[in-house]
């Protein structure tokens, strides 16, 4: 039985994705996601910070992201998370968690148009 690892994530891409062609018909694009976060404390203060996740897509997701997105690009990506473990070079255990992607919108929002939204 598989266990849920759901991932609905909105934020902006931190520099431009990075396709690689692994075989004639397969391709992967890695890119990471900077999503803005916020709370307020009990001394009723704001405080916000952000958070940087790893994302990869595949295949004809991963060109249509290569082609159309950049750094900046506002995205929401649904997906599940992967942990990848290896070895490094000196024998010590690595890990790291990423997103796998399984959909990721473009948001194509005009500056002109949130500006009139704002309004």
């Amino acid at each position: 039985m598989n266990n849920l690892s759901l991932v609905i994530l909105d934020g902006n891409l931190v520099q431009d994705p990075e396709l690689k062609e692994l075989s004639r018909d397969r391709k992967v694009v890695n890119f990471t996601v900077a999503a803005n976060h916020g709370f307020r404390s009990k001394e009723d203060n704001s405080k916000e910070f952000v958070s940087y996740f790893n994302v990869e897509a595949w295949d004809k997701q991963a060109d249509a992201i290569a082609q159309y997105l950049k750094k900046g690009s506002r995205v929401t990506v649904e997906g599940n998370l992967r942990q990848d473990r290896w070895k490094d070079d000196e024998g010590f255990n690595r890990n790291r968690v990423k997103i796998v992607a399984r959909n990721v919108r473009f948001d194509w929002v005009q500056k002109s148009e949130q500006n009139s939204r704002a309004a």
